[in-house]
C-alpha cells in the first residue's frame, strides 16, 4: 500500500512540475508581449521580437499566432497559442491568449 501512495505522490509531483514550467514560461512571455507592444513602433519588428522571445521560453508560437491591428493611433497585438504538456501517459494542450497595446506616435502633417 505504501508503494502505491509513493507512486501517486511522484506522479503528482511530475505533473505539477510540468504544469508549473509551462505556466511560468507563459506568464513571462505574456509580460514580455505587453511590454514590447508599448516599446515597439513597427509591426514587423514586433513580430520578430515576439517570435524570438517565444523561442527563448520554449513556447510553440508561430507567425500565424500573432495578430497585429492598428486602429486610429493604437497598435494592438494579440497572441493565441497552445502549449502541449508531456505527462507521459496523457498529453493535454494548454491554451493561452495575451493582448498588448500601445499608442503610436502622432504623425505631423507638414506640407
Amino acid at each position: 500500500m505504501r508503494a502505491v501512495k509513493v507512486t501517486f505522490v511522484l506522479a503528482g509531483l511530475l505533473a505539477l512540475t510540468q504544469y508549473f514550467h509551462v505556466y511560468y514560461n507563459s506568464a513571462e512571455f505574456n509580460n514580455f508581449v505587453r511590454h514590447e507592444a508599448e516599446r515597439t513602433r513597427s509591426g514587423a519588428q514586433l513580430k520578430h521580437s515576439l517570435l524570438e522571445q517565444a523561442r527563448v521560453y520554449s513556447l510553440p508560437v508561430t507567425e500565424s499566432d500573432i495578430s497585429l491591428n492598428t486602429t486610429d493611433a493604437v497598435l494592438r497585438v494579440a497572441v493565441d497559442y497552445k502549449v502541449p504538456v508531456n505527462l507521459l501517459v496523457y498529453n493535454p494542450e494548454l491554451k493561452f491568449h495575451v493582448i498588448g497595446s500601445a499608442f503610436l506616435p502622432a504623425v505631423s502633417d507638414r506640407n
